[in-house]
């Protein structure tokens, strides 16, 4: 019974640590992705950038916490890119505005 209940143990964090490795190396694709998106994201077309993100996190098994992970990275992406749009959009009515005789 001892050996029994010591092999269960032993199997047990094994299985746990392989997990949290796991996970763990899921964490850090995300964050170096988000930083280089961070870093030089301006130069690529955010597009791009996403579709990268979500090859690299497809390719890996994900938990259903590193999914949400994944999500939420992916919707702040959505949001810069629609900020981005946005911004664009006013600079060019601003331009417009204060130069109409530019057309």
């Amino acid at each position: 019974t001892q050996a029994a209940i010591l092999i269960q143990s032993k199997f047990r964090s094994y299985y746990e640590q392989k997990r949290f490795q796991q996970s763990r190396r899921a964490a850090v694709l995300i964050q170096n992705f988000y930083r280089s998106y961070k870093k030089c994201g301006r130069r690529r077309p955010a597009r791009r950038t996403a579709v990268i993100v979500q090859q690299k996190l497809r390719s890996s098994l994900l938990t259903k916490k590193q999914d949400q992970a994944a999500r939420k990275i992916m919707r702040f992406l959505r949001r810069c890119r629609h900020r981005v749009k946005e911004l664009k959009k006013a600079k060019e009515l601003e331009d417009i505005q204060q130069h109409p005789l530019a057309m």
